[in-house]
Parts: structure tokens; sequence; C-alpha cells
């Protein structure tokens, strides 16, 4: 399925060109930006089918900008961007990192996915065109979306937390802190579960080809048990991930690259894939990571050696001979979360829970499937988790993950500065709109 936008003005010109009314309740409404008035009263099917295939659009409309710029602050990757060196500067805190720059939208892109799924929550609340079992499939995929933008929105905030209340946007809530941010996420993913396990058989709406495999209420619920999975391990909350573990699409013998995609195409109105090197931008791997992988690694494959190194020399000098061989066409999907992170989270939760055994066996699932031999280190848990951190580096490269792994367990100060006087941010700063509206309403 493709996503399909609509402008106010182009629906406005065809009905003058048709002589229509342009005010009729059966409008055709932008499912990415649509009038929220029009659905909030009575919305019919057609809009909340709208609003749903919004939902799915606009999860992945800032994604480039989020994993490039986790990827930069972790210092897995770079983008040598020729029109803007902050990305190599500014996210690597070689100059102060301002509140107001292109790289904030790592945060403030989400409030769009939140606010989406606000509208479809609010208009279900006053419809009588779908039925209950419906209203909660509607309910749960929204509910789940929205607990995944506020997950990316609290990976780049950190300890400055985020306003978990904003369905009235005139009246959003203080940021909440981390703890209670990530408690927040919890409780609304786990509402969408529930209401996943309310709505029936089948979603009464089309769910785009990536979710193949996770396209009905139960389906789509092990997504959402996934991404509370994650929050559980942020938490730290080793008794919660283990009873979520198996509730998720986990399969220690399943193909790892299962899970639920982002689908694009470069066909118009649809976007392209935004993680793609372009002109303009070129995502490379940091060289000593690379250099640094076990003979044999299939991940390695991950990047490609240039025949010439590639050399940043804005702001700051660096050269590397890795670029990202990921994403090679604007149509290729890219994964939301696949069956080898929950692999690696199997490995993480057995070694916090002193499960050496449990923990080894999920290793080596990620091993053997990288052509390397079984682990033959030490089972300390300290020597596990560093074990399992390393794998989550190359099985989740530009996935966004690297630089929260290493911040929730105090490790920021080991992460490789490829330049010297390179720092690792502990988080982005509140963006400056937020910062403007508690000075104007403490």
């Amino acid at each position: 399925m493709k996503f399909i936008r609509y402008s106010i003005l182009m629906a406005l010109t065809l009905c003058g060109l048709n002589a229509c009314n342009p005010f009729k309740t059966d409008l055709v409404i932008d499912p990415n930006f649509p009038s929220v008035g029009s659905v909030t009263t009575n919305a019919t099917k057609g809009q909340l089918d709208a609003l749903a295939i919004g939902q799915f659009s606009l999860a992945r409309n800032v994604l480039g900008t989020y994993l490039q710029v986790v990827g930069t602050i972790g210092k897995e990757l770079f983008n040598f961007n020729t029109t803007e060196s902050r990305w190599m500067t500014e996210l690597n805190g070689l100059r102060a990192i301002d509140n107001s720059a292109f790289y904030n939208n790592a945060t403030t892109g989400f409030g769009l996915p939140v606010r989406q799924a606000n509208i479809i929550l609010a208009s279900l609340n006053s419809t009588a065109s779908v039925n209950d079992a419906q209203k909660n499939g509607y309910r749960g995929m929204a509910n789940t979306f929205k607990g995944l933008a506020y997950l990316y929105m609290l990976n780049a905030q950190g300890t400055n937390g985020v306003r978990l209340n904003v369905e009235d946007p005139f009246k959003p809530s203080k940021a909440a802190s981390y703890s209670e941010s990530l408690a927040g996420i919890a409780k609304i993913l786990d509402d969408g579960a529930t209401q996943l396990d309310q709505a029936g058989a089948a979603f009464a709406f089309a769910v785009p080809a990536g979710f193949a495999g996770f396209n009905t209420p139960a389906t789509f619920k092990q997504f959402n048990r996934a991404i509370a999975l994650r929050v559980a391990i942020y938490q730290a909350d080793w008794a919660k991930a283990a009873t979520l573990l198996p509730q998720t699409f986990y399969n220690a013998t399943g193909d790892l690259s299962a899970g639920p995609k982002h689908t694009f195409s470069a066909t118009p109105p649809d976007i392209t894939n935004p993680l793609i090197n372009t002109a303009t931008i070129r995502i490379v791997g940091v060289q000593k990571l690379f250099d640094d992988i076990e003979p044999g690694d299939k991940r390695l494959s991950k990047v490609r050696v240039l025949p010439e190194p590639a050399t940043y020399s804005s702001g700051v000098t660096y050269t590397t001979k890795y670029i990202q061989n990921m994403y090679n066409s604007a149509s290729d999907p890219v994964p939301i979360i696949k069956n080898e992170e929950l692999v690696l989270i199997a490995a993480e939760i057995a070694a916090q829970q002193g499960n050496t055994a449990e923990a080894t066996k999920n290793i080596n699932i990620v091993r053997t499937n990288a052509g390397l031999a079984a682990y033959a280190g030490a089972t300390t848990k300290d020597a596990l988790i560093n074990a399992i951190l390393k794998e989550r580096l190359y099985s989740l490269w530009y996935e966004g993950h690297r630089w929260v792994d290493m911040r929730r367990y105090n490790k920021l100060g080991e992460i490789y500065l490829p330049v010297a006087n390179m720092k690792v941010l502990e988080r982005l700063e509140r963006p400056v709109a937020e910062v403007n509206w508690d000075l104007q309403n403490p």
C-alpha cells in the first residue's frame, strides 16, 4: 500500500473546477494533516481510514534525521553532509549545541505522530461509523505508534524527559522526569495492547505491506509488546522484560530479519527512503569500528569499502574508507524492530538474571548468523553484558541503539572518539519552542 497525501489547496482547486462545496463533510482529507474539526464529530469510516494511513506514514517522516543524529552522537556513523557542517561539529561536541538547529527535529518531529494518534483517539470517542471492536483496532494501532514516537523523543531528550499529556496542545503537561516518561510510555503501550485484545480478528483499515505478518490485531500486538519490551530494558526492569519477551515475535530459531518495516516508494506522492546516500548526504561508518570487526563477520556488509577513502574537512577533519551499504534504493524498506534485536534482548535479560547458559545461547544465535564462532569469553554478568553490547553495535548498526545502549549502562565514556576533542553528548537540549513555552507558561 502506498501512502497518499492530498493538499488542501489541491482539494479547493478541484472543487472550484467542479463547482463543488469545499465545506462539505465528505471532502477528502489529508491523512497526515487532517482538519481536526472535520473528524472529531461522527467521523466517517473513510475519514478514520485516512487518519490510519496518516499514522503509518507519519511514523516514518523524521526517521532519517533521528537515526543520523543518534548515530552521530553515539559515534557509530557520521553524516558527511556537503551543505551542513553542524552534523560533524555541534553533534560531536566540537561547538556548542543549538536548541533551534535542524537536528532538533530528532525530538520535535515525533510530535506529529503523537498528535495524529490523539486525533484518532478523540475521533473514535464520537463516531458511530464503526463498531466497538473496530474502534479498538484503530485505538490499539494509534497508541502503539504514539508510544513508539514518545520513546524516540525521549531517547533524544534523555534526562530532560517528555510531555506526556498534549491532548490539548494549548495546555500541555510539564515534562516528566526520565523515569516518569518511561512509565508513561509503558502505560500508553499497555493501553494499546489491551485495545488490540478487544479488536476482534481483523483490522477495519488497510495495513501497509511492510507489516505483513503483523496485520491483524493479534499479530500487531506482538509488535506493540516488542516496543514495550524496549521500554522495560530501558527501565532495567528485568522481571517485567522476561514476562514481555514471550508476548513479542521473538523466535530463537526464526529469521533474524523478521519484523515490521517501514516501506517507501519513489513514486509521488509517497516519500523515498530517507536513509540512502545522496549527492549531499553520505552516511559513513566510523572506521575503527569496522576495522575492529571479527574476521569473517557478515555484518561487515552493512558498509562497503570506498575505492578512495572519503574525507570531511568542514570544521573538523576526518577520513574513513567505509560508507553505508544497507540502503541503496529509494524503495528499500527499513526495519522498525526485528527478531535479531529481540534475540539480543533475550540474551540481556538472561545475563541480568544470572542465566548464563540462556544468555550465551542467544548470543550464539546472532554470532552463528553472522558467520562467527561461538562466544568463548567470560560468563560473568559484566562480561556477558559487554559481549551483548558489542553484538548490538554490529547487528543494530544504523538502527539508533548504540548511544542509548551505552548511556543506559553508564558507558558513554567508553565510546571511541575518532577525532581529538570530540565529546559524546548525554542528550540533546530541550528545543527552543519548548523552553519558550515554559517561560511564557510557568
